[in-house]
């Protein structure tokens, strides 16, 4: 697909305007050289992860409208490089994306901003843990985020064109409502196609943790052996870890349990998680 038809397909089918939401071509976002950022391993493979099972981004990065990159990179990306640098690695061809017309000092203002209210800083020390509910995230991180970015973007609006500022005001008021929206609709979404969380075996009995082995397709032998195997790690004096119920998945090992071998062990850690907190 050469550029103009390109061009041509993106103009057909997104529509974007000044200030919007939906999803653009991955090609379209530039990164500037100072968001040209080191990843750390373990984000790295969470965000491709990620990415690779969705098949786009969950929560929408922030980007402006640009002309400073070639005809084909119509964005800058804002917020959420690390995001766009590993889905240009990996091929995903569209992101969700808000887009805000900003200028370097507001979309430097909503980048703190983020950096925040997110609690996470730009070199991924502190990512958010695997388990975080992201309905939760959602809800709780996502609105308020986008509130306060339209309001850097109105501040500014507001105190350099004071002369029209009552029509400004009940532009960015719609603006607001079509955001508050849109939000709306994306938590339903993402809680509709996000997977529930898997059954911890900390805390699970044996009914329930049988039960979820058979849903995940383990045999009547393999669910029993599973079973001995976790019990045997959750008696007083032993731990329960990925670590400890392997060793009694292996021949020779003074902890092995009959029937329980590398493929029960494997299926048991496909469709279960420890968790100890």
């Amino acid at each position: 697909m050469d550029s103009s038809e390109r061009r041509a397909r993106i103009r057909a089918n997104l529509g974007i305007e000044p200030i919007s939401h939906g999803q653009v071509y991955t090609f379209q976002i530039a990164i500037s050289a100072s968001e040209q950022q080191s990843i750390s391993l373990e984000r790295h493979q969470l965000i491709e992860e990620t990415l690779t099972q969705h098949k786009s981004n969950l929560i929408p990065l922030i980007v402006r409208r640009t002309e400073a990159y070639s005809e084909e990179e119509e964005y800058e990306v804002v917020y959420g490089a690390d995001w766009c640098i590993i889905a240009k690695e990996i091929d995903i061809e569209k992101l969700w994306v808000w887009v805000f017309d900003m200028n370097d000092e507001q979309a430097a203002a909503a980048k703190e901003e983020m950096q925040q209210l997110l609690g996470y800083s730009i070199d991924g020390e502190n990512s958010v843990k695997g388990e975080t509910d992201i309905s939760s995230l959602i809800d709780q991180k996502l609105k308020p985020i986008y509130t306060k970015i339209n309001q850097l973007v109105s501040n500014s609006l507001g105190n350099t064109e004071k002369s029209d500022s009552e029509e400004k005001f009940r532009g960015i008021e719609s603006r607001l409502e079509n955001i508050s929206s849109a939000l709306e609709t994306l938590t339903v979404v993402i809680k509709e196609v996000l997977p529930p969380p898997k059954l911890n075996l900390v805390i699970a009995n044996e009914e329930e943790i049988k039960s979820a082995l058979e849903e995940g397709g383990a045999t009547k032998n393999q669910r029993n052996a599973a079973w001995e195997a976790i019990k045997y790690w959750k008696q007083s004096g032993k731990v329960l870890t990925w670590q400890n119920l392997k060793k009694s998945s292996e021949s020779g090992s003074e902890h092995k349990i009959k029937n329980f071998a590398k493929a029960t062990y494997d299926k048991v850690k496909n469709l279960t998680d420890i968790r100890n907190s």
